[in-house]
């Protein structure tokens, strides 16, 4: 669901808001300043008119010539009104204007309206009404100058949003490609387009962007160059051993050899460079049975079913990663696997020494969760930040309800 604040934060909205507001505020001071000045007025003279024409009227209702004057001043005096099916003035201002007119003939005068006339009748002696067409009291204009005032309105308020957003454009698409390398996704330069202030900030982006894989390329060259020189002597020893006749010895440098092999894999699997993998569905259920076949250690606490899709390849390196750093320092490790609103939920926890580094300093390349255990090359949370990170997640590290290390990685399904 998109929530309003969300949507009324973004620059697009603000924007418009910037435009618009003054074009309504515009457009009401201008309708407040018609009613005020010219339509109030034109109303009150209409009201004072027509009050004047049915007062000499009045004076000269006994007059054989009454009609005559009526037709003059295009009223109509008759006794035959149902006043039944008249209702009141829809105009309020003429109302108010004309009851007020009024009140210099009588108190007693009315006024209501029919589907073609005003009808003014004194109250106490309705025995005859008075006519008066409603064409000549109201116009189009005041319903043109609404129309109008509208159509202006909601074509400039069209004509702004349409304009900014395209000047926006170009910064959501500098949203994307910031959000995509952020998570380690290779990205191309992005077009310099918009403004000029929008086109200098993509061309300042996409020199980062330059400078920074540069610098990346570089850093993956010069240690996989390392990593890659270093086995083939490691090579050389682990055959050399063989002639060594001392078993105890043999068999430590031939764990130190394994061990360097491991740490040089590792420092191989962190500077890879990850594909695009494509999603696959799975089973979240059988996924985590699947993986926990491989730990002894692993006890699953919950294990809750679905159909969801992923980057199968990336998520399985990921969690085993975590679960072999569990395995290696604890003597029980539980996991849970769950869904809390469309996000999918794995806790890691173990009974080991735990850490006293923070999040920031777990994930940092090389830096090792304990000072205490001198083992591994530090680069295990690492690769498992890059991990969830290519795949839109989070990953969290708490302190253990068992003694260890909490750690829990919630992906978006």
């Amino acid at each position: 669901m998109i929530k309003w604040s969300n949507f009324s934060e973004s620059l697009l909205v603000r924007s418009v808001y910037l435009i618009t507001i003054p074009i309504v505020l515009v457009q009401i001071i201008g309708i407040i300043i018609f009613f005020e000045l010219h339509w109030d007025l034109v109303l009150k003279r209409s009201a004072q008119s027509i009050s004047n024409e049915i007062k000499i009227l009045e004076m000269q209702k006994d007059s054989p010539s009454l009609n005559n004057y009526a037709n003059t001043l295009q009223i109509i005096r008759t006794d035959n009104v149902d006043i039944a099916k008249a209702k009141e003035v829809s105009n309020w201002i003429f109302k108010k204007r004309m009851r007020n007119s009024l009140r210099q003939i009588s108190k007693n005068y009315e006024v209501l309206q029919d589907k073609n006339y005003f009808i003014f009748f004194d109250k106490k002696n309705s025995e005859y009404f008075y006519l008066i067409p409603r064409k000549r009291v109201e116009t189009k204009t005041v319903s043109g100058f609404f129309l109008w005032t509208i159509a202006v309105s909601i074509i400039l308020s069209i004509i702004s949003y349409l304009f900014i957003k395209k000047q926006i454009q170009p910064l959501k698409r500098l949203g994307i490609i910031t959000r995509s390398f952020g998570r380690g996704i290779e990205t191309p330069n992005l077009k310099p387009t918009g403004s000029s202030e929008v086109r200098g900030l993509i061309k300042d982006f996409n020199n980062m962007h330059n400078n920074i894989n540069s610098t990346l390329d570089n850093q993956r060259n010069m240690l996989a160059g390392i990593s890659h020189d270093l086995k083939t002597p490691l090579t050389r020893i682990n055959l050399m051993i063989e002639e060594i006749n001392n078993e105890v010895l043999k068999d430590s440098i031939s764990q130190n050899i394994s061990e360097m092999n491991i740490m040089l894999n590792h420092y191989l699997d962190f500077i890879k460079n990850e594909k695009n993998e494509n999603l696959d569905e799975i089973n979240t259920e059988s996924f985590i049975s699947k993986i926990s076949q491989n730990y002894e250690k692993l006890e699953v606490l919950s294990n809750h079913e679905n159909e969801i899709f992923i980057r199968k390849n990336q998520i399985t390196r990921a969690v085993m990663n975590i679960l072999d750093n569990a395995d290696k320092f604890a003597k029980k490790v539980y996991l849970r696997s769950y869904f809390v609103n469309n996000r999918w939920i794995l806790e890691v926890e173990d009974d080991g020494p735990g850490t006293t580094l923070s999040q920031e300093q777990l994930i940092r390349p090389f830096v090792k969760g304990s000072e205490q255990l001198n083992q591994g090359t530090g680069l295990g949370l690492s690769i498992v930040q890059k991990l969830i990170k290519l795949n839109n997640g989070e990953l969290n590290f708490q302190k253990s309800s068992y003694g260890g290390l909490k750690v829990s990685i919630i992906l978006k399904v």
